[in-house]
This record gives structure tokens, sequence and C-alpha cells, in this order.
């Protein structure tokens, strides 16, 4: 099933941001229909950096490529800018499309971009970010894959994030997706206003008092198409591995993680260790 099928089947998806191959197998046996790639899970993940831009298009293709070869459900990754200016953007496009990945969010932020809570956010114009959504469409080779805009104008007014949102719409865009979060009326409004499915994010608990955490009923009341849960499965690994390791550094035993760890038996099932050995009984020597 494509991306695609999945907008038309689901009339809300709650989708969980992958920061690695393995997170991206638990999200999928979950039942979520679309794995989300986070980008600051990303730079978390493989570069131990902060999200502001430090990754490039290669690094963050290839875990998405290799997620997409081991999960069944359509792939949707973060791309930041494009990586670069409009020359960039064609080819993190075609990079993207040829690994298997059933769409990707660009933002109009400056190059190098940053993390959407973060204060000092700048963005271009919207009819320059226009031209590079123009570019992208023309640089698919299917429409099939999925092209999102997303803005970082709060600052500028929720009047010019729609009429933002509407311009990308316009120029070519499927869908249009807000970086930075909103009030329920706020959303509401912009889900009303805006020609295309609207992609929102989450909130972590530091910033639930401008965002609430809203519930999934709250968030189909919205009138937005997907949520996108950034922060949950690396902020929740982090924490874990946390207290793992701070239990085994002060008792000198795991026994009081015993429910707090997978099993063997519980990791083989999610990386199907089963099936490779099948594989190599079948054709190895």
């Amino acid at each position: 099933m494509s991306f695609r099928d999945v907008l038309k089947k689901e009339s809300i998806i709650i989708a969980p941001g992958a920061y690695d191959v393995v997170s991206a197998q638990i999200i999928e046996k979950a039942g979520f229909p679309v794995c989300y790639i986070t980008g600051l899970g990303n730079e978390a993940s493989d570069l131990g950096c902060p999200d502001l831009g430090l990754t490039n298009s290669v690094e963050i293709i290839r875990k998405a490529a290799n997620i997409a070869q081991v999960v069944d459900v359509p792939v949707v990754c973060d791309a930041d800018t494009g990586f670069g200016g409009v020359t960039n953007l064609v080819r993190t496009v075609k990079m993207f499309e040829a690994a298997g990945v059933g769409g990707i969010h660009i933002e109009d932020q400056t190059f190098p971009k940053r993390c959407g809570l973060l204060a000092g956010k700048k963005v271009i114009t919207a009819e320059a970010f226009a031209k590079k959504i123009q570019a992208a469409i023309a640089a698919r080779n299917s429409e099939e894959f999925v092209i999102i805009a997303r803005t970082d104008a709060k600052a500028l007014g929720i009047d010019e994030v729609i009429r933002r949102l509407n311009l990308y719409v316009d120029s070519g865009a499927d869908m249009g997706m807000l970086g930075d979060g909103y009030t329920f009326d706020e959303y509401t409004r912009i889900a009303k206003e805006v020609k295309a499915p609207i992609v929102a994010c989450g909130a972590d608990e530091d910033h639930f008092s401008f965002q609430p955490n809203f519930s999934v009923d709250e968030w189909k009341k919205t009138g937005v198409k997907m949520v996108l849960y950034w922060h949950l499965p690396l902020f929740a690994a982090m924490k874990a591995v946390e207290k793992a390791v701070n239990i085994l550094r002060t008792t000198g035993s795991t026994d009081a993680l015993k429910k707090d760890i997978f099993r063997y038996k519980e990791y083989q099932k999610v990386v199907k260790l089963t099936k490779w050995l099948e594989i190599d009984e079948k054709y190895g020597d």
C-alpha cells in the first residue's frame, strides 16, 4: 500500500517518529500505518548532535533506504530544507524516491535550518519557496511520491501561515505541514482554510504550555490529517537506557530490569531472525 493509499484510507494518521531501523520495525509491529523518520531523532542517534541542520542528505537517505527495505508500511521522511539550494533539493527528491520512500516534507526555513521548537528561526520568502516546491514536483518520477510543504512562519502570524501553505499547495505540494506548535483553535482554522490535508507535530512535555497534549480524538476534531510524534520513540528510549545503565552501575545487577527490557526472543521477532535463518538454510552452503 502506498502512502497515498493510506491517506485515502485513514481518517487521521498518527505517526511516531522512528530514529533508526529497529525503532521503525517496532513502530510497524505496533500497528501504525506509516513509518515516519524524524530529522531530530536522526541527528541525535547518528551524530549525537542537536537539530540544527548538521546532517546531510546522504546520511539520512541511507537510513531511510534501510528502513524502507525492512518495513512493509509506507515511509515518510523529514528532508529539512532539501539540504541546500534548489539543485540540492532536486537531487534530494530523486534520491529519496529511488530509496523507496513514500514521501518527504521540506520546509521554508533558511539553510541551515534549526529545530522548529527553537527561537530565532528564519524563513525565506514564500515566493522563493513556492519555486522550490515546483522544482521538487518536477524532479519526482511518480505522483505516488508525496511532497509535503512545511512552513515555520508562525512568528509572522496565522494569516501568513495560511497564505504560505495555500501558495505552496497551488505550486504543487500534496499536503501542508506546520513546524511550530499551535492551539486547538488555530489548528482548526488552518485545517479549514488551507486547500490540502494538514500535517501537525505533537508536543513533548516541555512544550505543553503552548500546545496541549491533545488526544487522538481531539486531533480528529481539529481536522488535521496526520500527526507526527517526532519525539516519542527517541525520548522514551533515552529514558529507558539511562535507567537501565544507572541501575546496573549502582546495583551491580540487572535483576530490577526484568520487566523493563526486551528478552532475546522479543528482539529476534522484531529483526525477523527466523526469516533470515531460513534463507541461509535454503540457499547457503
